[in-house]
């Protein structure tokens, strides 16, 4: 089974590894059949694992770490002997742990004082099993000499792999709401690329965010999950965008957001005329006077067939509502408050602003980034052509 624990949800915080002030845990255990041996405690964190402590077991195997958790509170780390994979421990603040496991086999063990790292493990026996068993299997397959027990190996196999597939996500619903369900939807089988059926898994990644949210909202794990999620939802609209954005008569992307009431105002809308596409930012204070020169280009030449689609860069709600109002834009202003990492200018390749597209009557564009000194000439020429 691999372990890709938080790759994919690249933890990356700074305070994940900052310990200054936080609290501390204790962990003690014992390797049964081994002499005196190394013991690592490794934690997890933005730029991989990193050595926390080593110690050396007594004669009789015992071990014990202190540890001092990062002020972010439960964190991820790995009990490691001998260059092992590792024992998985999700540790909080007061813990007292006790780990129990023989040398040379870390996989089996038995741990108290800490209910996540317990969930943890209760997963691994399931993955870890199941493992097993499709390894078996597949032997059986690769060395049966008969066609029947061969297709009815590859059913087997099949049925068992499914079977485990469906016990992963019973574990992760049944237990969303803890750092245990966010460790179960990072473990995968052999060539094994998603949790269950891809594209659709982004559903367990939602309410393991919105379930952990309650529990650990300071969590580093927490925001890369989260991270994770807008992601995937923005990709998700994007491709959603790009789809309709084909059967859009114009040949412009089309670009559908909300505006200050909520209502969704498309770009396709205003088929037939000549747009001046405009992303800002209303935080801006150079922001007042851009837009004042556009409002008397819009003022002359709206009547005439021009029209402007403003989009706002901006993250905070009430700072572009504000602009918006106290300027008193009388043009389409929208806002999807996800700044530049939005869907429209992702689409648009924008990367500062002010900035802008001049787009014709027949819904080509034949400019960008015109001055402003500059569109009074392209507008009136545009507009003339609409005639």
């Amino acid at each position: 089974m691999k372990s890709n624990i938080f790759v994919p949800l690249a933890v990356c915080m700074s305070a994940l590894f900052s310990v200054s002030c936080g609290d501390k845990a204790k962990i003690s255990g014992r390797l049964a059949g081994s002499d005196t041996c190394t013991v690592i405690l490794e934690e997890t964190t933005a730029n991989g694992p990193i050595d926390i402590d080593t110690v050396q077991t007594d004669r009789k195997g015992n071990f014990k770490f202190s540890v001092n958790l990062p002020a972010t509170g439960t964190t991820f780390y790995k009990i490691k002997v001998n260059g092992s994979t590792g024992i998985p421990l999700f540790i909080s603040p007061g813990e007292k742990i006790r780990i129990e496991t023989a040398y040379g086999n870390p996989s089996k063990y038995s741990i108290e004082g800490s209910r996540e790292s317990a969930l943890v493990k209760e997963l691994n026996d399931i993955m870890n099993d199941g493992a097993m068993r499709l390894d078996s299997l597949s032997r059986l397959i690769s060395t049966a000499d008969r066609e029947e027990a061969h297709k009815t190996y590859i059913r087997e196999y099949a049925m068992e792999y499914s079977h485990l597939k469906r016990e992963q996500i019973k574990f992760i619903i049944r237990n969303s709401g803890t750092l245990a369900a966010l460790y179960g939807l990072q473990q995968r089988l052999p060539n094994d690329k998603t949790l269950f059926n891809g594209a659709s898994d982004i559903v367990y990644y939602r309410l393991v965010a919105d379930s952990v949210s309650k529990y650990y909202p300071g969590s580093p794990y927490l925001a890369s999950l989260k991270s994770y999620v807008d992601m995937s939802d923005a990709n998700e609209e994007l491709t959603s965008m790009l789809r309709e954005s084909l059967c859009n008569p114009a040949p412009f992307p089309d670009i559908a957001l909300p505006d200050m009431y909520g209502h969704t105002c498309k770009l396709s809308s205003l088929n037939g005329k000549v747009i001046l596409l405009v992303f800002w930012h209303a935080s801006d204070p150079a922001s007042a006077i851009y837009n004042a020169e556009l409002k008397e280009l819009y003022e002359q030449f709206a009547p005439e067939g021009f029209e402007i689609y403003q989009v706002g860069l901006d993250i905070s709600e009430p700072t572009w509502v504000n602009a918006v109002q106290t300027q008193k834009l009388p043009w389409i202003s929208v806002c999807d408050f996800q700044g530049t990492a939005g869907i429209a200018p992702r689409v648009y390749n924008i990367s500062q602003a002010p900035a802008n597209y001049l787009i014709n009557g027949e819904g080509e564009i034949v400019a960008r980034n015109v001055p402003v000194e500059k569109l009074h000439k392209e507008i009136k020429r545009l507009v003339a052509e609409l005639k």
